[in-house]
């Protein structure tokens, strides 16, 4: 930081005591330190609303496919890559403020949000001191500590918790007075730490656009919603390797709502370390029930019990996902194969609560209408109520969600419709999407709920208007 004169002894004071206050039991340095057939048995070697007022609101109660990484631009603005990690997450190392963390990335590349650090670096640990994109707080001691956007204390201006070294310090002169800090939890180690007198850092850096989906530019199969099948024969512990720089592993879940009708061609990873139950002629399998292949293998998605193009095995194959019917292609226990990848989240704050087809997902949040834009990612735009309407699937919402549009309702809270262009404005609170009860995790409310669009039928789940003043938001790639 540019230093741009001396302090006078009474400046001095008055700045130590304004610390003291701000950093008292903050991490400072000097504080404490800080009988059945089963689907391995063939594998030698392989390890699985309430109507009221006729009113809503007075209620009662980017970008083509790219040949390879080296169409991006540099990763690091200096040219210099110290780290590299899954998905196309890289560290550059650096001595620089939080609010100039942006400057270490190269121009086709933005700071990672520390969920993507959390979710990528696979334990990796940090060789250098890196800024995330989110203003850190804490939680906790030195030897037992978290880090949260929304959760514990913050650190003094300028200066949040960051990605630190185990030791705390790097070649570049940075330091981390607490480390070895969780995300949300104690455990596991995330390698986060720092606050009060750590003013500089490198940062973590991820690209802003994303690839055809497979690191080796080839995808295989094209799914809904960006999911990708990228065909390979990796470990288990290697799967992310297979997906390019600005995607990531797909959930078993995921595959179940994006695939369509489409039938796998390849053995593919999921995100997941599943399980399975039944027989191999009734099988199913899940994250938290049935049992575990051995180690280093897992249940995935399967073309078929049998062998795929790349030499990958599935002992069991057609298993469903939670009961044996309908069929998911689920199969294994496999000791390799290829990857399901989906875009890394189109939400801004790094996690998206839900997929949907299309490219569209879903960012949970409480802003207001005006600041919708906020919650979508870089590359990604809010989505239009008809882009909504017309998703494949026709899923519900878990969470309320602004569209694009200043929707305006017409009926009654027992029979309603919403139109860009018809029936009465909400003003700056307009109509939305919401959840069938109308109310959310993140406390949004609507009071009107299970509205159609244009007509009142079929229920396209908008409601909302008058006095419901935020939501989450809905983000169209």
């Amino acid at each position: 930081m540019k230093r741009t004169g001396f302090l006078s002894f009474a400046q001095k004071l008055v700045l130590g005591s304004l610390l003291l206050v701000v950093a008292c039991n903050a991490p400072i340095e000097g504080e404490e330190e800080t009988g059945e057939f089963d689907p391995e048995s063939q594998l030698d070697s392989e390890t699985q609303e309430l109507e009221s007022q006729e009113t809503p609101g007075e209620f009662d109660s980017e970008d083509g496919a790219l040949e390879s990484d080296s169409m991006f631009a540099g990763p690091c603005a200096d040219g210099t890559t110290e780290q590299t990690f899954s998905n196309g997450m890289v560290g550059c190392a650096g001595k620089v403020t939080w609010d100039q963390r942006a400057t270490l990335c190269g121009s086709d590349y933005r700071p990672a949000t520390a969920n993507e650090w959390s979710t990528q670096h696979h334990g990796v640990a940090p060789t250098h001191d890196y800024w995330t994109h989110d203003n850190l707080k804490y939680s906790g001691s030195s030897t037992s500590c978290s880090v949260s956007t929304t959760t514990g204390t913050s650190c003094p201006a300028n200066m949040p918790m960051r990605v630190c070294t185990p030791a705390g310090n790097d070649p570049e002169g940075n330091t981390c007075n607490w480390r070895n800090c969780g995300y949300g939890t104690t455990t596991p180690n995330r390698y986060f730490g720092g606050c009060v007198g750590n003013p500089t850092a490198g940062t973590v850096c991820v690209p802003k656009i994303a690839p055809n989906g497979c690191a080796d530019g080839s995808a295989e199969q094209v799914f809904t919603g960006g999911l990708v099948g990228c065909a390979g024969k990796a470990t288990w512990a290697n799967r992310a390797l297979l997906c390019a720089p600005g995607y990531r592993l797909a959930t078993a879940a995921e595959w179940v709502n994006l695939r369509g009708y489409t039938a796998p061609t390849h053995h593919y990873w999921t995100r997941d370390n599943l399980k399975y139950s039944g027989t191999a002629s009734a099988c199913s399998v899940s994250t938290t029930s049935g049992s575990s292949c051995s180690a280093g293998n897992s249940m995935g998605v399967c073309r078929g019990a049998g062998v795929d193009a790349e030499g990958n095995n599935c002992n069991w194959g057609n298993c469903g996902y939670g009961a044996p019917t309908p069929n998911q292609y689920f199969g294994g226990c496999a000791s390799t194969s290829g990857a399901l990848c989906l875009p890394t989240s189109g939400c801004a704050d790094g996690t998206t609560e839900q997929v949907f087809s299309d490219n569209l997902v879903g960012c949970a949040g409480k802003v207001t209408w005006d600041n919708r834009a906020t919650l979508c990612a870089p590359g990604w735009t809010v989505s239009t109520a008809s882009n909504w309407t017309t998703r494949p699937g026709a899923r519900a919402p878990t969470h309320n969600y602004w569209t694009n549009d200043n929707l305006r309702y017409s009926g009654s809270a027992s029979a309603c419709s919403v139109s860009t262009t018809t029936g009465t404005s909400c003003g700056n609170t307009p109509m939305r999407v919401c959840t069938t009860t109308g109310n959310d995790s993140e406390g949004n409310a609507c009071n009107w709920r299970n509205c159609g669009y244009g007509t009142t039928t079929p229920n396209q789940y908008f409601g909302g208007c008058a006095g419901n003043t935020t939501a989450g938001t809905l983000c169209r790639r």
